[in-house]
């Protein structure tokens, strides 16, 4: 999520207007997709809490040992630990236990693009600046713990992030100083006695962002898990939930995907736009997104491939609608992955080159895809409003 967004999820009831023309699916079936969505849910966040711990594992190995080698490790490592997180972000977007803001764990999780110098020493120009950001300026954090690293988050602007996945994509990769490719930080910036001051803070500071992630995480799959307050009032919801279902994949599809994540950096054509700039993996993210939102739409999650999910109650509904919804689903994800990596290397250019008009083609069926899904919520009797920005 671009932090810039994170305070406009209360719009989301206000985008579920109620019920349509339709009477809708029997309370039976309803009940059925509610309590699929909420096991794959919660086996979702459970997963992402298990690839965050050997994550971490991965870290201390680095820390204890900080050479190239394991260097290298931590980095696949990093984005091996986001693989099942990206395959739910369409559980977004109608104030859920992910974005309900307080406590908005999202935000301290994912949130992006992120200023460097708000965080440890930059490079401009050749020049190294060892007094920029938090790990150089002890007043700032005198004590590195989850707790003050959350109160910094997005403190003076929304580009001050100092939690999540991309503060530590930025820690393991640093700046991505080249106009292509990913960010070159050596292993000695985390070697006692090397070049770089304030190991021990910048170590302390790895560390503690993966435990961030983790307890954010974990707070998020307890409120999925069997009997919890949030899953039980969701799965007693009704057609009312099933609209917050659609709500939540339509606006990760035509705002978050298309918008913020690809025309933002098609439009500004900066490198800085793009979700993981530091490890030049975007195009891994978006890809998993994609595939996450028709996943969802199916009620499909790891080894459960046949759902059933909202697809069944359109398809019961509106046969035509749901197999064109599908098609566009896969088109998008067949579309995302013909951009040509690296997504940096694609902004770029004129806009008729092979890169450019990749990215279009997706954002354009990215859209089309939420207004189907807003479509699709009609068949069966419920309105929702799928705004082309979140």
């Amino acid at each position: 999520m671009n932090l810039r967004t994170r305070c406009l999820t209360s719009m989301f009831t206000i985008g579920l207007a109620g019920c349509g023309g339709g009477s809708g699916p029997s309370s039976s079936a309803t009940q059925t997709v509610l309590d699929n969505y909420a096991t794959n849910l919660f086996a979702a966040y459970s997963d992402t809490v298990t690839d965050e711990v050997a994550f971490k594992a991965t870290v201390e190995t680095f820390l204890a040992a900080p050479t190239e080698a394991n260097l290298a490790v931590a980095r696949t490592a990093w984005l091996a630990s986001r693989a099942h997180y990206m395959l739910v972000e369409g559980a977004r977007f109608y104030d859920g236990p992910i974005d309900l803001d307080p406590p908005n764990h999202e935000a301290a999780v994912n949130s992006w693009p992120l200023d460097e110098a708000y965080l440890d020493y930059t490079t401009t120009d050749g020049v190294i600046d060892d007094t920029s950001g938090i790990i150089n300026n002890p007043s700032e954090l005198p004590t590195i713990d989850v707790a003050g690293m959350d109160a910094l988050n997005g403190k003076l602007s929304d580009s001050n992030i100092s939690d999540g996945y991309h503060a530590i994509e930025f820690l393991l990769w640093g700046q991505a100083l080249a106009a292509v490719g990913p960010g070159t930080r050596p292993a000695t910036d985390y070697q006692p006695g090397g070049p770089r001051p304030n190991v021990d803070r910048r170590s302390q500071y790895l560390r503690t962002a993966v435990d961030g992630v983790i307890q954010h995480l974990t707070a998020v799959r307890d409120a999925w898990a069997p009997g919890a307050t949030y899953r039980t009032t969701f799965t007693s919801g009704g057609k009312a939930s099933l609209g917050l279902i659609l709500t939540g994949l339509g606006k990760m599809s035509k705002g978050e995907l298309a918008g913020q994540r690809l025309d933002a950096p098609y439009q500004s054509k900066s490198r800085r736009d793009q979700h993981d700039c530091f490890s030049s993996e975007t195009l891994t993210d978006y890809t998993r997104d994609a595939q996450g939102i028709l996943d969802m739409y199916q009620g499909h999650y790891g080894t459960n491939t046949t759902g059933p999910g909202i697809s069944t109650l359109v398809a019961a509904a509106d046969s035509a609608a749901n197999d064109k919804l599908v098609a566009t689903l896969q088109r998008s994800i067949d579309l995302m992955k013909a951009i040509p990596a690296p997504f940096e290397a694609s902004i770029v250019g004129a806009d008729d080159a092979v890169g450019r008009t990749s990215i279009k083609a997706v954002v354009t069926s990215l859209r089309a895809q939420g207004d189907q899904l807003a479509t699709a919520a009609s068949s069966l009797g419920l309105s929702i409003v799928i705004p082309d920005a979140n």
